[in-house]
C-alpha cells in the first residue's frame, strides 16, 4: 500500500499540518488563526525544508503561499503527489481569484485562500482537507485490505 500503511489508525485525534512561510506577515498571520486551536503546527520556511520533512512524516494538510522564495507551490503540489500519502495543499495569495484558483486545483492543490488570511475560511478548509485525506487513507487501507483478503 506505501510507505506508510495504517497512517490512519496511528494518526491521533489533532489535526496535523505543515505550514511553509517565509514571510513574517503571512506566518504571523496564520499563527494567530492557529493558535487558538490544539492542532498540530510544523514550520518550515520554504519548499526544500519542507519536502524533507514530508517524506519522514506525512501530515493530512499542507499549507503554502503561492511565492516561495526557493520553488513555486505548482512543484510542491507535483512533488507531493510522489508521496504514498500526499498532504492536502492549501495554496494562500494575495491575487486570490477564480483563475488562480482553477489553476490550484487544475495542478492537483485542494483550495485557494485569499491574503489577508480570514479565520472562518481557513479553520473550516483546513478542517476539510483533513476530513478528506484521512477518508482516502481509509478507503486505500479497505481496498488493500480487500485485496489481501
Amino acid at each position: 500500500m506505501g510507505k506508510y500503511p495504517s497512517t490512519l489508525s496511528r494518526t491521533p485525534q489533532r489535526v496535523e499540518l505543515l505550514a511553509v512561510s517565509g514571510c513574517s506577515r503571512d506566518r504571523l498571520s496564520l499563527e494567530s488563526i492557529l493558535i487558538h486551536t490544539n492542532w498540530l503546527v510544523h514550520w518550515v520556511a520554504d519548499g526544500y525544508e519542507a519536502m524533507l520533512f514530508l517524506r519522514d512524516h506525512p501530515v493530512p494538510v499542507f499549507v503554502c503561499p503561492e511565492e516561495l522564495p526557493d520553488t513555486t507551490w505548482r512543484d510542491l503540489v507535483g512533488a507531493t503527489q510522489e508521496l504514498a500519502s500526499p498532504p492536502k495543499i492549501l495554496v494562500f495569495a494575495d491575487r486570490a481569484d477564480q483563475s488562480l484558483g482553477a489553476e490550484v486545483l487544475d495542478a492537483g492543490g485542494y483550495q485557494l485562500l485569499a491574503t489577508p488570511l480570514q479565520r472562518d475560511e481557513v479553520l473550516r478548509a483546513i478542517s476539510l482537507a483533513c476530513r478528506t485525506w484521512r477518508e482516502e487513507i481509509r478507503r486505500q487501507e479497505v481496498h488493500a485490505a480487500a485485496m489481501t483478503a
